[in-house]
């Protein structure tokens, strides 16, 4: 895989996606009440953000 603008843009948006999950949690984790369901299933959301993010929109540019 090569190096260019249309690649950073999909590593981007991966680190968007991750930071966004962990901060969530975190913040979840500090200010509930009751967090551990929530800490389990926050994190548990990563591949499916990722999928509906990077995989599928990269997909659809590929056959285009």
């Amino acid at each position: 895989m090569q190096i260019n603008r249309q690649n950073v843009k999909w590593a981007v948006r991966l680190m968007l996606v991750i930071l966004l999950v962990g901060g969530t949690d975190v913040l979840v984790a500090i200010f509930a009440r009751r967090p551990f369901p929530l800490t389990a299933i926050i994190p548990a959301l990563t591949p499916m953000l990722v999928v509906v993010f990077i995989v599928l929109p990269m997909t659809r540019a590929e056959k285009s």
